[in-house]
């Protein structure tokens, strides 16, 4: 539970406590991949979860289309059929634009503010159009930055603009930092946190909110009722285990590393010291994900 302490417990093997669970929810980014492929030790564990009868699913705070990280997982020769399900925040936005009435966007002529290709995933087959300058737009949006190297203030221009014409930015991801060409960088949720700043309007899809979580646990049925989630963030994915009733499992390799550190086996005090931070606690911290 937020703001109560409690033993963080460290574990190498994921076999040595999977036995109490009846389901596990993995992240993706930081867990499963670092923007350059997939850990086949981590995919290898998740397998060996689902042989043990325990239902699988994939939750990522990515604006990738479910299809783009089907194809990406498909690469590493691995057999996803063990998969109850996965889920991304890019697909859930993409249902969400689709069905005006979950966002109540002010019109459908949006300026993107990131990568294009990206955008272009989440609003195929829609109806918005996408315009050149902030001045012909209804809202701003960004969910993929558009190089690993950039910075907030690389964006402080268009979006001082945008928030002077009073549009609402929607973000797809809440993540603050995330993983690109195997680089920790900043995510969209940092754009979306200095717009507010700005005075503006932010409209979020991504975990930890309810509105994406609800989508795995209506995947998993009622007879699930001890879920396990697995992921390297303290804001989104710890959250959201807290958000969920579920117990969790932090990768201490992902994006908190620079404070948490390489060790293989987890600095407990450090996870500790982090989760005082975030005022969110797991219940189990590992260097990375295996069986």
């Amino acid at each position: 539970m937020g703001g109560t302490m409690k033993l963080i417990k460290p574990i190498v093997s994921i076999s040595k406590i999977i036995e109490g669970y009846d389901a596990v929810i993995s992240g993706y980014n930081g867990v499963l991949s670092k923007g350059n492929g997939i850990h086949f030790d981590a995919m290898t564990a998740l397998q060996k979860c689902a042989e043990k009868g325990k239902k699988v699913a994939i939750l990522s705070n990515s604006p990738k289309r479910v299809r783009e990280l089907i194809e990406e997982m498909n690469a590493s020769g691995l057999n996803l059929s063990f998969l109850e399900t996965v889920i991304t925040a890019g697909e859930v936005a993409h249902y969400c634009l689709k069905n005006m009435k979950e966002l109540q966007l002010p019109g459908k002529k949006y300026y993107n503010m990131g990568a294009s290709e990206t955008a272009a995933a989440i609003f195929d087959g829609l109806d918005y159009q996408r315009v050149a300058h902030i001045s012909e737009a209804d809202f701003v949006f960004v969910a993929d930055l558009r190089s690993e190297k950039d910075s907030v203030e690389d964006y402080t221009t268009e979006m001082e603009h945008a928030c002077s014409l009073g549009l609402p930015m929607l973000c797809v991801g809440n993540d603050v930092s995330t993983y690109k060409k195997g680089e920790i960088c900043i995510g969209s949720a940092a754009l979306a946190e200095q717009y507010a700043v700005l005075g503006g309007q932010i409209m979020t899809i991504g975990k930890p909110e309810q509105k994406i979580l609800s989508y795995i646990t209506e995947c998993f049925g009622e007879n699930v009722q001890k879920i396990l989630l697995i992921g390297d963030n303290f804001a989104t994915d710890i959250k959201s285990g807290e958000v969920l009733g579920a117990d969790t499992l932090l990768i201490s390799k992902g994006v908190h590393v620079h404070s948490l550190g390489e060790g293989y086996i987890p600095d407990v005090e450090k996870a500790r010291n982090l989760a005082l931070h975030f005022n969110v606690f797991p219940d189990y911290v590992g260097s990375g994900l295996r069986w």
